[in-house]
């Protein structure tokens, strides 16, 4: 199919049937009917009861929706009462986080929605967006938004931004003429595109796509169709809650026949009593064994975490992706805006007597005559404005020119001259000239490529004088240009010429010119992305550059910010099979210049199916699909509403460095749940192992079910809560990503917790057999369960410390941590020693038990030192 670029604007008018008159009112309302309205397709978004339900779908909810079941079935109504609680403030806390989710194709829709100026009947009007359809002649000026895709007919000096869409930084000088061959986006010089916007000039155009058969409304396409993946945390704690169900559910069926087999054997009967009785034990082994607090723990670490990280300049949109950044090894970001400040800065000016860095400009006082005209040569060929306001320097016009104005800024050259003429700069030219007159006289300065400006200049300043500019001198100047482009900068020559006083005011003649010298300029990196991207090396994580730009412009910026590796350009990509593509992944391709939005999401599904856990950053419309299929979607601040939706996190500035702060953020907040989580296991292990292995023993039960949810949500829960906003270790960022398959629990850990699990059940089967848990009198029972009661909340007190410990947290780094376990004491005191002791079937400890208690707890803490000690030697 041949692009509407290859077509003349003859062959244009004849497929659309208009004229430059535009359309009529009965052809427009024919064509809406054909083609439709000029909007997106809007997505139905998820309703709220679709998002309520979806906070449910978890292995470890199902266990506690069981256990409700199971207490209702023997009549525990107040522990289902608290659990249904739980499980509703859970889902609730994730629900209002989400909320609002999912809006990218209405973000898109109120982006296109601007109003336009179409020709209809004979007459320039203004009209809406929406209202737009194929064969409609449009105009556009400097600061308009294109509101369709269109072939242009007129261009005057159209400059038009399309970093959004393409990627590339510079604004693409537009033309009218008919394009040959297949062309990217990007190179499509006579078309415009919707989304995009007009920097300077004007131009008219002829309307040929709309809605979703634009550019854009491809990409919204792609946006619609990018499937979400689940994040790490999401896959272990699914993965982590489905083997402690079936745990749950073995010991569970294993304690029923054992104590079923057992008077079955003694009595040839099993007694209906008796079969409560064991249910009863069987339901206590389950809200032993299920973790009661994590979901809410999980929910409410993640959201602190959103707080934490909004404070570091990153704001969360979707709460389960909070961790997602902490687990990534790489990062696919977008150069422009991202790694760079997306704004054109002159580097280097140069002359034939010295080349000066603009990094350190001088004082105009010490500028030599012929670096002042190369100054005052770009202030006097240029459009755009600058001024001081309240906020800082405001600008106005093309990047290019502005850049011109800010290098003479900062030497202190300033121009007061009034233009008299101009040739204004077109592509074939390739330079601009103006006449200005000054009050020495009048003078003609040419800028423009430097190949341009040679060919029309005989001499050339040289020493304080002018001088011929002979092929020695063209030579050098040529040399120098060549040093600059092979930097990746844009070079701008500048030339000028003496008017006598009977030429003044007469038309420009580009000849007989003065060459001046270069500026030579770049759209710099960020001035703290190379140590940002240095810090990401160190934890492990890869970092892949995709742009827009040409290939030298992307492998430039790469090498200078810290990006190694091969280059290859989106046509390379385009004609490799998926086998080829991760071939090039593996083997270190890590910079990608000249792509289309397809290509950024083919690059992040191959990385995924490679098991990468892959982070994508961007800030323009074309980043959309990528944004969404990644992992994790970062969206910067100044980028586009489209980027924004599509995003997991959105950086409130554009500074890379805050991109490291959240994956700093994201490994924190994934060790403080981690830590949550050995504390609830490591109890409920030792609970579970105290009433297995009295059951066993044919002992009285040490702890009764409404002991066992006391400990699991009160005195466990305050600290596993504390754990939320703990301190990280000091080598956070100087170990690797986890590895995407890898247990929400490590061997290490799940081998410490075995340990003190193992550990706390023997000493506090010890305490209960030695204080009469073998004794036929209630009063004695009553006081070995209280105890062990007592025993198992001081152990899991002394498990918070351990526990920190093994994540090289400085012991009084957390106050809320020391906060919570002296306020999960004082609570099991009150509980101890006022009248909610009886319903809890517990009695009084006098100054002797006490310090049982506090030398079980001794020991119980010397094993897990020396374990821990061991290990780490």
């Amino acid at each position: 199919m041949i692009s509407f670029s290859n077509k003349s604007k003859e062959e244009i008018f004849a497929e659309f049937a208009c004229d430059q008159d535009g359309l009529t009112q009965p052809e427009i309302l024919e064509r809406r009917r054909r083609y439709g309205s000029n909007h997106l397709q809007e997505a139905p978004p998820p309703s709220p009861l679709w998002l309520f339900i979806e906070q449910f779908k978890s292995f470890i909810i199902y266990i506690l929706l069981f256990a409700v079941v199971f207490a209702l079935a023997i009549g525990e109504y107040v522990d289902s009462l608290i659990i249904i609680v739980i499980v509703l403030l859970n889902a609730l806390i994730g629900f209002f986080q989400e909320y609002g989710a999912a809006r990218s194709l209405a973000a898109l829709k109120e982006m296109t929605e601007v109003m336009a100026t179409a020709r209809r009947d004979g007459v320039w009007q203004s009209v809406k967006s929406g209202s737009l359809v194929p064969g409609d002649i449009i105009s556009v000026v400097a600061g308009d938004k294109i509101p369709a895709d269109a072939r242009i007919i007129v261009a005057n000096r159209l400059l038009v931004e399309e970093a959004a869409l393409t990627g590339e930084s510079l604004p693409v000088d537009k033309e009218s003429a008919t394009l040959k061959g297949s062309l990217q986006i990007a190179d499509q010089k006579n078309m415009l595109f919707s989304s995009t916007s007009v920097v300077s000039g004007r131009g008219q155009a002829v309307v040929v796509t709309t809605g979703m058969k634009t550019e854009i409304g491809a990409i919204a396409e792609l946006v619609e169709s990018a499937t979400e993946e689940l994040t790490p945390l999401q896959r272990r704690l699914d993965s982590f809650g489905r083997r402690l169900g079936l745990v749950i559910i073995v010991i569970c069926v294993l304690v029923m026949m054992l104590s079923c087999g057992k008077e079955y054997l003694l009595l040839q009967t099993i007694s209906r009593d008796s079969l409560i009785t064991f249910a009863f034990i069987a339901i206590s082994l389950a809200v032993a064994a299920v973790p009661t607090a994590l979901p809410a723990v999980v929910t409410i670490a993640l959201s602190i975490g959103v707080k934490r990280l909004l404070r570091r300049k990153a704001l969360v949109r979707r709460l389960a992706s909070v961790e997602t950044l902490g687990s990534c090894d790489v990062i696919c970001t977008d150069k422009t805006g991202t790694l760079t400040c997306n704004q054109m800065t002159v580097r280097m000016a140069w002359t034939l007597k010295r080349e000066l860095s603009l990094a350190a400009a001088p004082a105009n006082d010490n500028l030599c005559h012929v670096e002042k005209l190369l100054f005052l040569a770009g202030t006097a060929c240029n459009d755009a404005v600058i001024k001081r306001g309240e906020s800082g320097l405001e600008t106005r016009g093309n990047p290019t020119e502005i850049a011109l104005l800010v290098s003479a800024e900062k030497v202190g050259c300033h121009h007061y001259g009034q233009r008299l003429d101009e040739i204004p700069f077109d592509g074939l030219r390739k330079r601009m000239s103006v006449q200005i007159e000054e009050k020495d006289g009048a003078r003609i300065y040419v800028k423009g490529a430097p190949d341009a400006i040679l060919e029309i200049s005989t001499r050339v300043w040289l020493n304080g004088e002018v001088v011929s500019l002979n092929d020695k001198l063209r030579d050098l100047i040529i040399s120098q240009n060549d040093f600059y482009a092979g930097q990746a900068m844009r070079v701008l020559a500048f030339a000028c010429s003496d008017l006598d006083g009977e030429k003044t005011g007469s038309p420009v003649i580009e000849s007989d010119l003065i060459f001046i010298g270069l500026q030579a300029m770049v759209d710099p990196p960020r001035p703290d992305v190379r140590q940002a991207i240095t810090k990401t090396y160190a934890a492990g994580i890869r970092v892949i550059m995709i742009t827009g730009d040409y290939r030298e412009t992307a492998k430039a910026i790469g090498r200078e910010i810290g990006i190694e590796g091969e280059v290859l350009t989106g046509p390379e990509l385009a004609d490799l099979n998926d086998d080829e593509l991760r071939e090039r992944l593996k083997n270190g391709t890590n910079i990608f210049a000249r792509v289309i939005p397809e290509h950024k999401q083919r690059i992040v599904t191959m990385l995924q199916a490679l098991g990468h856990t892959v982070a994508m950053t961007g800030d323009g419309v074309n980043d959309a699909p990528a944004l969404k299929k990644a992992n994790i979607g970062i969206a910067v601040g100044s980028g586009t509403e489209v980027a924004k939706e599509a995003a997991d996190f959105v950086l409130l500035d554009d500074s890379f460095s805050h991109i490291v702060n959240a994956i700093e953020e994201g490994r924190g907040i994934y060790d403080n749940i981690q830590k949550s989580i050995m504390l609830l296991l490591s109890g409920n292990l030792g609970e579970v192992l105290i009433i297995f292995l009295a059951v066993l023993s044919g002992w009285n039960l040490p702890l009764t079910a409404v002991m066992l949810l006391w400990i699991n949500m009160v005195t466990d829960g305050a600290p596993a809560l504390a754990f939320s906003v703990d301190g990280y270790g000091r080598n956070i960022m100087r170990r690797p990503p986890k590895p995407r398959d890898e247990a929400i629990l490590t061997g290490r850990k799940l081998a410490l917790i075995t340990v003190l699990g193992v550990a706390g059940t023997l000493i506090a089967l010890a305490i209960f057999r030695l204080t009469g848990g073998s004794s036929e009198l209630e009063s004695e029972i009553t006081k070995a369960r209280t105890m062990v009661f007592n025993f198992v909340v001081f152990y899991e007190m002394i498990l918070v410390f351990i526990i920190r410990r093994e994540y090289d947290v400085p012991l009084f780094s957390n106050a809320w941590v020391w906060s919570a376990v002296i306020l999960s004491i004082a609570l099991q005191g009150i509980l101890m020693y006022t009248p909610m002791a009886v319903y809890f079937k517990l009695m009084p400890l006098d100054f002797i038990d006490i310090v049982k208690l506090l030398s079980g707890g001794l020991i119980f803490y010397l094993i897990a030192w020396l374990y821990q000690s061991c290990k780490v030697s």
